[in-house]
């Protein structure tokens, strides 16, 4: 008898067969087993491992053994009559078709039931948990074009228990964001473009489109305790194709290691794929309190949401964090932003309770520079902190470190683009203000620094194009409808703008009403400005603003508290009036006495004067 048929003989390859169908099916039990009680990864890997090792046994074992009606024999050992190989064919057949049926009935009820529901829950999970959709505005220009070294790092799906833990899989995804985006060669689309396609059912293809990519990251996370389990995936955007996954199971205090270990994985996978060496991240040996870093994420969480309820919340829990762990410097860096964000929200009553809070504020700027010397939000905040200041110069080498640590940072442009514009460069502002577009164009706050860089600019057909773009992005925001109520009002088209306000949110206590009786004011202004200011309930400074009456702004500004905010001068700019009469202003004598409260020409003498203004002499100057 030939080797093969003794094979046969001895069912060795029914056993290989059996083996592997029942193997396989046990794998994939385990694999839900082991999703389920968060186990780590080398509980699979080690099931996986014995499952392979026992295929050859199994052989060797249907080789050399048999089970004969007097027990287990080796074969050598099996006399005549004895052998029941044929019987065992018989059972082995059977064990093979129930195996199978088996296996085709898991394919299908994955197929079938697990995926679509599993996809289905999660999607409906994440619309419900996320922020309103944003649509994608008509008046936003062409998709980017993608390139090959750039990612866009997608919201990592809560798989946690409790849907309340979405902060955490949010902050996790923004803190892999930032270490993707210390590459110097990889180009990362910004966290709200990225942001904005949360809970949306789009394909990866269409989004690396949207967003000029070349790859995706996507993920979940899940917290269980002092554990996580997070698992990324690296999808090339142009064919969806995989090209790098893994899944990590550590304890919470090591997550810096775990987002390190994941930046350095996607730079290998880069590199593999295309053919192009990356700058490898350096790896983290630092560990974090669990407790500290939760309390960080949901007061980054709050802070992102603005609105006094939400940052005063987000002021105690980054507190508290830093309570538990006074060494971490991320959540200095955010009591920070919060101090700087939180002052035009609070009463009298409340900012004297805190004392001092821009002085709070660049407290704690100092602190987590002093921590963390190269962390691009501490840079930022310190740089916030210093234009309240009227410390332009300083203001701006802190916002350039910061984009030097952090190159994409759409907050940092945007905040660096309000110092340029508010300090007459309108130039160096329109350049950051065009780059931030191209960076982070899916988000509306973008557009607010944008708009009132073409209005003060006097280019109004552009303010109007970017304030449609805005309400497109945000219909609700308050900043966009009252932009374009300013804009009917200064085209003349009251009537509209009478059905418009009925429909726009009122900021704080004003009234629609009190919207009418000022457009009837600029229909026919035929009433003293201070009686028609009373009636209307307006203050002051909207109608000088709406008006144009650079005069009454003046005397307005030089009522304000001493030295006078950082924002009056781009405010007076701002003013409804043409190109040509925005000259005229800043050529008075009193505009003059406000650039030198400002301490606008130090600074222009420190880093240049901008083009409508000039130095006369060693300590003068003019403007206009």
């Amino acid at each position: 008898m030939s080797f093969f048929n003794e094979l046969k003989r001895r069912n060795v390859f029914r056993v290989g067969i059996a083996y592997t169908i029942t193997a396989w099916l046990i794998a994939q039990v385990a694999e839900l087993a082991a999703d389920s009680f968060l186990a780590p990864n080398w509980v699979m890997k080690m099931i996986i491992t014995v499952l392979m090792l026992g295929f050859p046994v199994s052989l060797v074992l249907a080789w050399a053994f048999e089970l004969t009606t007097a027990g287990l024999r080796r074969e050598t050992r099996i006399e005549a009559g004895q052998s029941t190989a044929q019987t065992t064919t018989g059972k082995l057949d059977r064990t093979i078709i129930i195996a199978l049926v088996a296996a085709l009935a898991y394919i299908a009820y994955g197929k079938l039931v697990i995926d679509p529901n599993r996809d289905a829950v999660l999607l409906e999970s994440a619309m419900q948990q996320s922020a309103a959709v944003t649509p994608e505005p008509e008046s936003i220009e062409s998709p980017l074009e993608a390139n090959k070294l750039s990612i866009a790092v997608l919201p990592f799906i809560n798989m946690s228990s409790d849907p309340e833990q979405e902060y955490f899989s949010d902050g996790i995804t923004e803190e892999i964001l930032n270490h993707l985006a210390k590459n110097r060669e990889l180009q990362v689309a910004a966290r709200t473009s990225a942001f904005s396609f949360k809970g949306q059912d789009q394909d990866i293809r269409q989004i690396g489109e949207m967003l000029g990519v070349g790859t995706i990251l996507e993920g979940s996370v899940r917290k269980d305790g002092a554990y996580i389990r997070i698992t990324a995936q690296l999808i090339r955007a142009s064919d969806g194709f995989h090209l790098w996954a893994e899944t990590y199971d550590r304890k919470l205090e090591n997550i810096f290691a775990i987002q390190d270990d994941i930046a350095s994985q996607i730079a290998a996978a880069l590199q593999i794929s295309l053919g192009i060496t990356t700058q490898q991240p350096g790896h983290s040996e630092k560990l974090v309190n669990p407790e500290s870093y939760d309390l960080y994420l949901r007061a980054r969480t709050l802070h992102r949401q603005r609105g006094r309820g939400h940052l005063l919340e987000a002021l105690e829990l980054f507190q508290q964090a830093l309570d538990i762990d006074p060494q971490f410097a991320p959540a200095w860096a955010g009591l920070a932003h919060t101090y700087n964000d939180i002052q035009y929200s609070l009463s009298s009553e409340e900012l004297e309770r805190i004392g001092d809070i821009n002085a709070e504020s660049r407290v704690a700027a100092q602190k987590a520079l002093e921590l963390d010397p190269s962390l691009a939000t501490a840079l930022h905040a310190m740089a916030n902190s210093q234009r309240r200041r009227l410390e332009w110069a300083s203001a701006q080498a802190y916002y350039e470190r910061a984009l030097k640590q952090d190159p994409d940072s759409a907050d940092v442009m945007e905040d660096y683009a309000y110092l340029l514009l508010n300090s007459i460069q309108f130039k160096a502002s329109k350049r950051v203000i065009e780059h931030m577009l191209v960076l982070d164009p899916y988000v509306a706050k973008n557009y607010g620094v944008t708009i009132n860089l073409y209005h003060t600019l006097g280019e109004f057909d552009k303010r109007d194009h970017y304030i449609q773009t805005g309400l497109d992005l945000d219909p609700e925001g308050r900043t966009f409808q009252y932009w374009n109520y300013i804009r009917l009002l200064q085209n003349g088209e009251l009537q509209e703008a009478h059905n418009y306000v009925d429909q726009i949110n009122q900021p704080g206590s004003t009234t629609a009403q009190s919207y009418h009786k000022m457009i009837d004011w600029m229909a026919v202004q035929d009433q003293p400005l201070d009686k028609a200011m009373q009636d209307a309930g307006f203050s002051s400074t909207h109608f000088a603003y709406v008006s144009g009456n650079y005069e009454l702004y003046l005397t307005i500004m030089w009522h304000q508290p001493d030295p006078p905010h950082f924002t009056i001068f781009s405010r007076l700019l701002g003013l409804i009036v043409t190109a040509e009469e925005m000259k005229q202003n800043l050529a008075k004598p009193r505009t003059h006495e406000l650039v030198q409260a400002l301490r606008l020409p130090e600074y222009w003498r420190e880093v240049g004067w901008p083009d409508m203004c000039r130095p006369v002499g060693e300590h003068d100057f003019e403007c206009g």
